[in-house]
């Protein structure tokens, strides 16, 4: 899936998608509820 893709599913900004995949920004709990959700994977799964 397409960081644009990511943007659709999650209603985050790509600004927001790609300063976090760069680790320019720290991410809550809750945005990485929504992104594992869109991926359909755990949590635990994109903080290991």
């Amino acid at each position: 899936m397409t960081q644009q893709e990511l943007a659709k599913r999650t209603g985050i900004s790509l600004a927001v998608l790609g300063a976090v995949e760069r680790g320019n920004r720290t991410v809550e709990p809750d945005m990485l509820s929504i992104i594992a959700q869109a991926l359909e994977i755990e949590v635990r799964e994109l903080t290991e």
